[in-house]
């Protein structure tokens, strides 16, 4: 059963939360499960995660989750949105920081008919002092109706690189085109994979790329849909997909699902967030679809 219908099925109920969100447990992870008329989703506790997104009018889910994703407590899942914080990549350990592996709070959940909007918050534990010694809070917003919108909030005595490691669904990679990259790049891998036209990106081989001067907003050309990622008080743009023998390498992926996915993430790498104390620094992303 893929992994999205087992996770609608599943009844192993907690709580109803409000008309359109029910809590579930879903092996070892605490679940909000969204289904209104305009969208359905699901949002992970654990690493304040949301998992899928899928407009009513849509076929597919936009924002994509691997059927081979796990559910495990402390451990990333693959798909969605991730929070990559208080920093990205391998600088520290765990890699992309704590924030994706530990369980946030539910705060709010409001909803009407233009769609739900759920807060989470984390705050320093004695788990997050293990890796991180510091102070802070955070919060995540979620706007999810027939646009999505993931905004991170931040506040501490500290600087922190961030990315929401976004997972989109295509139809098939060998025929997406990602626009509004801009010209200047960092590729974090040794092959020579320089772009046919300037701001813009097909695939044929593994991605890696750091996009330094992005356009405010990128598009996912599909062959059925366009998919509008609108970036705010951003910095890069990330581009990966892991193609044909690292996919066969992941566990929680399957061999042929590099095919179906490519993240395009919104970051603050090059330009860290600056946090005080005293009011919220915040950075985000809306997903909508053209067709």
């Amino acid at each position: 059963m893929p992994i999205i219908q087992a996770i609608q099925n599943c009844r192993n109920h907690i709580k109803t939360i409000s008309q359109h969100v029910n809590q579930i447990q879903f092996d070892e992870h605490t679940l909000c499960v969204i289904d209104h008329p305009l969208c359905q989703a699901a949002i992970s506790l654990q690493g304040a995660h949301l998992l899928y997104w899928q407009p009513t009018d849509e076929a597919s889910p936009v924002v994509w989750l691997s059927d081979n994703a796990l559910f495990k407590r402390g451990k990333a899942i693959r798909g969605g949105i991730p929070v990559c914080w208080p920093w990205f990549g391998n600088t520290l350990s765990p890699a992309h920081g704590f924030a994706r592996i530990v369980d946030w709070q539910l705060k709010y959940v409001h909803e009407d008919d233009q769609g739900v909007e759920l807060l989470l918050s984390l705050h320093q534990t004695d788990e997050t002092l293990q890796y991180w010694p510091h102070e802070f809070g955070l919060e995540m917003r979620f706007q999810l109706g027939k646009t999505c919108k993931v905004e991170l909030s931040c506040q501490g005595d500290f600087s922190a690189t961030s990315a929401l490691h976004s997972y989109f669904g295509v139809s098939d990679i060998h025929q997406v085109t990602i626009e509004g990259l801009g010209a200047d790049y960092i590729d974090k891998l040794s092959t020579v994979n320089p772009p046919k036209n300037v701001g813009s990106m097909t695939f044929d081989q593994e991605v890696d790329r750091i996009y330094t001067q992005p356009e405010p907003i990128s598009y996912i050309k599909d062959r059925h849909r366009s998919i509008k990622i609108q970036h705010f008080t951003y910095s890069d743009v990330v581009v990966w997909n892991p193609w044909v023998e690292k996919a066969k390498a992941m566990s929680d992926l399957a061999d042929n699902s590099y095919q179906h996915f490519v993240c395009v993430e919104t970051c603050r790498i090059h330009h860290p967030i600056m946090l005080t104390p005293q009011q919220f620094a915040r950075y985000g992303v809306e997903i909508s679809v053209e067709k």
